[in-house]
């Protein structure tokens, strides 16, 4: 009979979890709040534990899934628009996850005997699940329709009006934060900064950085697959299309984004 610990069954379940609603974010095109995510994670993690202690066992039967999956999505996405997408996304994700490790096992197993659950078994089906995640974000991007929408930003008690193309396929973030990152031309977020600053945004970020207080850089990959930096800084306020956003923060742009002026930033 096999010994089964709480605390490495904790241990397991909260890995598992927190990529599972890591996945769900990529899928839903949503910011990675990491801290949001761990507390989902814990949950679930707490849940499985509990499941085994005298008592409890009901917390495990399959009747009870679909409530432990909506308490996980409302504590890592509670807030967002569309909340029933996040548990649909996570339910998918945790489908597709359950599929690679059981490929997973099968292949460590050899095809004989009981299904083989090590952290080897884990990371092959991690792997496996983030690429299929990753092109399922990137086709669902493709095929989004794009519009340009109304933005304002505000930053030291001064406000810019923006025209931005929603752009789905925008995977840029910021590491430091974790959330999403839109694009702005560096001429139309002049008047957020003092007068002195104005060449500075236009200039190269890396100089820009360290003359302008409360501005970091940002890395990205060129079309032509080359890594760059971008001049990056967190808005006091932005809204899109009237929604206030506080998942953004922005990077600026030294050229012209677009060729026919029908937009300035880049969602």
């Amino acid at each position: 009979m096999r010994t089964i610990y709480l605390d490495e069954l904790f241990a397991l379940e909260l890995a598992v979890d927190y990529f599972l609603l890591l996945g769900t974010a990529k899928v839903c095109a949503l910011p990675y709040r990491r801290g949001r995510f761990l507390l989902g994670a814990a949950l679930g993690a707490a849940w499985s534990a509990a499941g085994l202690l005298p008592g409890l066992g009901w917390l495990r039967l399959p009747a009870m899934y679909p409530v432990l999956a909506g308490a996980m999505t409302l504590a890592a996405f509670g807030g967002q628009r569309r909340l029933w997408r996040c548990f649909a996304g996570f339910l998918g994700v945790s489908a597709l996850f359950g599929g690679a490790v059981y490929a997973a096992s099968l292949i460590r197993g050899g095809g004989r005997g009981p299904l083989r659950l090590d952290m080897r078994v884990l990371l092959m089906a991690f792997a496996v699940c983030w690429a299929a995640v990753s092109l399922l974000y990137r086709g669902g991007a493709k095929n989004t329709r794009r519009r340009v929408l109304d933005m304002t930003v505000e930053r030291a008690g001064k406000t810019v009006s923006l025209r931005a193309l929603e752009d789905t396929g925008n995977g840029l973030y910021d590491p430091v934060t974790g959330c999403a990152a839109f694009v702005a031309e560096a001429g139309a977020l002049v008047p957020l900064f003092p007068a002195r600053d104005a060449a500075l945004l236009r200039g190269p970020p890396d100089e820009a950085v360290l003359r302008i207080p409360g501005t970091r850089l940002l890395p990205y990959s060129g079309v032509d697959g080359g890594h760059r930096l971008l001049l990056c800084f967190r808005p006091d306020r932005v809204t899109v299309d009237g929604q206030v956003r506080r998942d953004l923060v922005a990077a600026v742009a030294p050229a012209p984004l677009g060729t026919d002026g029908a937009y300035d930033a880049v969602l």
